[in-house]
């Protein structure tokens, strides 16, 4: 059985926070939504936030990136 990649996560946040907190990963993005909506609806914290990150680039299967770093949009570097 092959392991799917967790792609989708669902972290959290408090209001008063700069800080996001990981909640669970899930492999398609209908089981991330589902849990998000389900710890709203729970409301077990006050204020705290939900959001959706999603895997893009998995840094140890990629090959190596030529583009220089000011090619980059953010120009942040590394």
């Amino acid at each position: 059985m092959e392991n799917k990649i967790k792609k989708y996560i669902v972290m959290s946040k408090f209001g008063h926070s700069d800080r996001f907190m990981l909640e669970k990963q899930f492999i398609n993005r209908h089981s991330a939504d589902y849990y998000a909506n389900l710890m709203k609806e729970e409301k077990e914290y006050d204020d705290i936030e939900y959001f959706l990150f999603e895997q893009s680039v998995a840094y140890n299967n990629k090959k190596e990136d030529s583009r220089k770093e000011e090619e980059y949009e953010d120009s942040i570097p590394f």
